[in-house]
């Protein structure tokens, strides 16, 4: 239908009674078809068009305000600046966008990108010119173009389970606060992570010789699985409480890592001495 450019509530209705229109009428004027009839037939068509502009009028502003209102959600906005919070001293480490699209996807990012090192690459990545290139992307309106570098991982990630405990301890306060500021991670999830982390924190292997190792290994297997799980559309699968720490596997992998290092040390010792 044609776009109605007038509310047809402030029309009118002509005097039809009028001998204006009353010598319009008269050459209509039939046996069967008074003046009147034809007046009265006149009103009623005029009256049964007004009610349908009405009608499509409030079609048509509604659909106008769902307009304004999609409209004004996708319009970039500023927050109101707080006039007497001074600027930070130091700037805060940022992560990768990379890092931050895959929390946004409820995925979990490689711990190295929140470490000093990929903060650290993020922000000298994010002073070259290839930081630019721009590339299709699949967003919820369709195809739009977004920075490749924010789809790209990074070439220097260092595996999880490769990271110190000291990389891992640092990663894991950008991770959380990461996860905090996007809000498709439940609250309970980010709590039961950050008790792992105290958890570890506090463990008594970090006294002994390669303990924060085992600690790492523990760290990096068990947030694997439980992600898995968490994302599992599998009915009969129910996630586990990560902050519940099973002992009993952190020993066994301390173990593992003691005799694989002891194997290493004969294995060097029957080498230089056969």
């Amino acid at each position: 239908m044609p776009r109605i450019e007038q509310d047809p509530n402030i029309e009118v209705i002509p005097n039809f009674d009028s001998e204006v229109f009353k010598a319009v009428f008269q050459p209509l004027v039939t046996e069967d078809k008074t003046l009147e009839d034809i007046i009265a037939d006149t009103k009623k068509a005029w009256e049964e068009e007004h009610q349908r502009k009405v009608e499509q009028w409030e079609q048509q502003e509604e659909l106008d305000r769902m307009e304004r209102a999609e409209r004004e959600k996708k319009k970039p906005k500023l927050k109101a600046f707080v006039p007497h919070k001074v600027v930070a001293t130091i700037t805060a480490p940022r992560a990768p966008q990379y890092a931050i699209n895959k929390l946004r996807n409820l995925d979990i990012p490689e711990m190295y990108y929140f470490t000093q090192e990929g903060c650290e690459e993020a922000r000298l990545q994010d002073r070259t010119t290839s930081s630019s290139a721009m590339t299709l992307t699949q967003g919820e309106d369709g195809l739009m173009l977004t920075l490749a570098v924010a789809h790209k991982p990074s070439a220097k990630v260092i595996p999880d389970h490769l990271l110190s405990y000291r990389q891992m301890m640092i990663a894991k306060t950008g991770l959380l606060a990461a996860m905090s500021n996007e809000l498709v991670w439940p609250r309970a999830v980010i709590t039961a992570l950050a008790s792992l982390f105290l958890e570890m924190d506090n463990h008594s292997l970090r006294r002994e010789v390669h303990g924060e190792e085992a600690l790492v290994i523990y760290m990096v297997e068990v947030r694997r699985e439980w992600h898995e799980q968490l994302k599992s559309a599998d009915e009969n699968v129910q996630p586990f409480n990560i902050s519940v720490v099973n002992e009993e596997r952190i020993q066994r992998i301390y173990r593992d890592i003691l005799n694989t290092k002891q194997a290493a040390v004969i294995a060097r010792s029957v080498t230089r001495f056969p």
